[in-house]
């Protein structure tokens, strides 16, 4: 009988393990958009592709997608990706990396973006924009037409990113006004000075009674010639030093449908010292209306063309019943808006005295180094440009003044309007 075989056993060796490594960004980084986000895999994938995915502090996506794998499928590989990812909200966020058999996950941080500008003024523009800037904008003349109101203040502008508004003033742009409210009420004199406060004291009521709807068209500064169609998602802001009301509107010269990219979210507020006129433009764009105007069904227009009233009312109950449909989001820019800092005189250039007579320039006016022709010109009024009045010559015919711009010089008096009684100036020489 043959010797029985001895069974040896065996064992079956086990699969390769995947293992995904994160290097960069380091674990705890604080991190801006875009970033590099890098590491390494035990295993390259058949595809040779991994996805990645970056949550918020409240676990909403701020980017996901795919990335290629440097290596050959079955063995060790690196990836090494620039993501783009939303910079909104500030705080911790959770990158995660993932193949068909293993995942890895990193925890970073995003900033507050605080830009600090010199004019005094500091913004977090989480969200919103990368780079902000400021200009001051030359003082415009009132001269009623077309509308009421049509001048401002020199006053500054905030700009974002690379923004280049055209010269005049269009609240469809981007931007950030700050507007010296004392200067402002100085352009208007008459019925036009009284229709001008009691604007601005129904304004200061509205702020203080803070009505859920508004009923009628709010305060938008500067005035143009454009109308508000509809208002949405009103809201009640706080900033370092202020308040005011946001909302969603229109703004149009013509009745049309409206579609995602037609919509402006504005701020209305004032410094609580009343020193200062806070007005924000930012054009949104939603996913709860038509993309473009093709796109408008046939049921919407028949509504638009029935009753536009209607039609928009309509629309700005579909917009209070979205309020994440909107991008930039509306909570970014409203802790935009709250972060507002303004500290000390944010124009250049030492403002007028508040308690110094005043006069205006009835006409485009020269302003001479002497009081007289014979003297040589080192600046220019404009028609309406209000003054401060130092002193006069013997006669009174000639005023020592100084422009909103800071120059001082001498004026004829036949080209100078005022309430003061010029005979009070003290005579130089």
């Amino acid at each position: 009988m043959g010797a029985a075989l001895l069974a040896i056993p065996t064992e079956t060796p086990a699969p390769p393990q995947q293992k995904i490594v994160i290097e960069s960004p380091t674990r705890g980084a604080v991190v801006s958009s875009p970033l590099r986000l890098a590491g390494s895999v035990a295993l390259t994938p058949m595809d040779k592709t991994l996805r990645y995915r970056i949550t918020d502090a409240f676990g909403d996506v701020i980017g996901d997608g795919a990335m290629d794998v440097q290596g050959i499928p079955g063995e060790a590989g690196v990836f090494s990706a620039t993501i783009t990812h939303a910079m909104w909200p500030p705080g911790p966020l959770r990158i995660e990396v993932a193949a068909a058999d293993g995942a890895a996950e990193q925890t970073a941080q995003i900033p507050m973006l605080t830009v600090n500008l010199p004019q005094g003024v500091s913004l977090a523009i989480n969200g919103v924009a990368a780079k902000l800037r400021a200009e001051t904008v030359p003082r415009k003349p009132n001269v009623r037409f077309p509308i009421d109101w049509n001048g401002w203040p020199r006053h500054l502008r905030l700009l974002f990113d690379e923004d280049q508004p055209g010269g005049g003033f269009d609240p469809r742009q981007r931007q950030i006004l700050i507007l010296p409210l004392q200067d402002y009420q100085r352009l208007f004199r008459g019925a036009e000075a009284e229709s001008f406060g009691q604007a601005i004291r129904a304004f200061q009521a509205l702020l203080a009674e803070r009505p859920a709807q508004l009923k009628q068209d709010p305060l938008l500064l500067p005035a143009s010639d454009l109308s508000q169609a509809m208002r949405a998602q009103v809201r009640y802001l706080e900033f370092n030093g202020g308040s005011g009301v946001r909302f969603l509107t229109h703004l149009t010269q013509e009745l049309r449908p409206l579609t995602a990219s037609s919509l402006i979210y504005t701020f209305q507020g004032l410094t609580h010292d009343g020193r200062y006129y806070i007005a924000a433009y930012l054009p949104v764009t939603t996913t709860a209306l038509p993309a473009a105007p093709a796109e408008i069904t046939q049921t919407e227009r028949d509504e638009f063309k029935r009753d536009y009233f209607a039609y928009a009312e309509g629309i700005a109950q579909k917009l209070d019943a979205q309020p994440k449909s909107f991008t930039p989001a509306l909570a970014a820019i409203d802790a935009m808006i709250a972060s507002l800092r303004i500290d000390g005189d944010v124009l250049s250039g030492k403002p007028l005295s508040a308690d110094a007579p005043i006069g205006w320039a009835t006409e485009l006016l020269n302003i001479r180094s002497g009081p007289s022709t014979r003297f040589r010109i080192i600046g220019q009024l404009d028609p309406g440009e209000q003054v401060e009045l130092f002193t006069r010559n013997a006669d009174a015919s000639w005023l020592r003044i100084r422009s909103e711009s800071g120059v001082v010089g001498w004026v004829s008096r036949d080209y100078v309007d005022t309430a003061f009684d010029i005979r009070q100036l003290p005579i130089q020489p």
